[in-house]
């Protein structure tokens, strides 16, 4: 079978970028995508022009990050440019919410999780925004109120409470509930021998992020608990998440809470980490299937949690760190 040619367009601020290398990583929990790109001229780019890159192969490519620029590093020897990006929820961390009374901060009243992150993130100047409807409210007794924190910050908070994520994708945030499970039905597969793609794997278990117990603690003395036997632990054993919060102004948010995060925590912790030919297409959040004899594995199912895709002059791998 022919070597399949490598693809790589990488723009930044308007300029096409020669690369050595280019390597994107997201992450289920990371905050932000990140890029890292090394070339040997930066003439004409600087600090918060937007970058954009496309990688892959001849016959199979596509756009795999949308951000800024960071930072640049400059090494004299051997004479390269190391160019860090983010993407687009960069502007959310390094916006503040700042108000010059402090008795009358950043607030609304009677609104809907999604629609208040919108509201957060546009005040960050963040307008291409999909938020999935949540049934939670905020500011039912008293006013939602956020200052002197970014409008990240303030997004991290809500998503806290109510066990949803927020995360952005080829330029396009989203707000939406994503538990780290495998979906039905897998968007890829991975598999080894002679055509397969798969090049290494390491399979890990244990209860290191099991919570079986959720405690929330709101406004005026509002509490609720969630809790469930777990058979991964030792009999009446708990172990415990606890959510505390002003903006838990009513008993039933409360209770959804406990509720939506006792589904999130109450898991075994199981993993794997793959290395693999590189695939554009493999994200984050994704489902990918692993046919692996060593560690028992016949099309199993996996959430991507992280991904990792280089491309230079050794080829184009990707590295996953997988969850279920």
């Amino acid at each position: 079978m022919p070597a399949r040619g490598l693809y790589s367009a990488v723009t930044v601020g308007g300029v096409s970028l020669d690369t050595l290398s280019v390597e994107v990583s997201e992450g289920h929990k990371q905050v932000t995508s990140r890029c890292s790109l090394e070339t040997e001229d930066i003439t004409g780019i600087t600090l918060n022009d937007p970058i954009t890159i496309d990688i892959g192969y001849d016959d199979s490519h596509g756009v795999i990050f949308v951000g800024y620029v960071d930072e640049i590093v400059e090494t004299r020897m051997p004479g390269t440019y190391q160019i860090e990006g983010r993407d687009v929820l960069k502007r959310a961390i390094d916006h503040y919410l700042v108000t010059t009374d402090i008795e009358n901060p950043w607030s609304r009243k009677n609104i809907s999780a999604e629609d208040l992150v919108k509201d957060l993130l546009h005040e960050a100047g963040i307008i291409n925004y999909v938020g999935a409807v949540s049934h939670f409210t905020f500011g039912v007794k008293c006013d939602a109120e956020f200052n002197l924190m970014s409008s990240w910050d303030a997004v991290r908070t809500i998503t806290h409470i109510i066990a949803y994520n927020c995360y952005a994708e080829d330029g396009v945030v989203y707000f939406k509930r994503v538990l780290p499970v495998p979906a039905a039905i897998a968007d890829h597969s991975l598999t080894i021998g002679n055509l397969g793609n798969l090049m290494m794997i390491e399979y890990v278990y244990n209860t290191d992020n099991l919570r079986n117990r959720v405690v929330v603690f709101g406004r005026d003395g509002i509490y609720a608990e969630e809790k469930v036997a777990s058979p991964y632990l030792p009999a009446d054993f708990y172990k415990t998440a606890i959510v505390s919060n002003e903006l838990i102004d009513t008993q039933r948010m409360a209770d959804r809470s406990a509720a939506y995060n006792l589904e999130l925590y109450n898991r075994l912790t199981e993993t794997t980490r793959v290395e693999a030919v590189g695939n554009h297409s493999v994200r984050c959040r994704h489902t990918i299937a692993i046919t692996e004899p060593f560690t028992e594995q016949v099309a199993e199912r996996w959430f991507i949690y992280s991904a990792s895709h280089r491309l230079d002059d050794n080829g184009y791998k990707m590295s996953l760190s997988l969850a279920r």
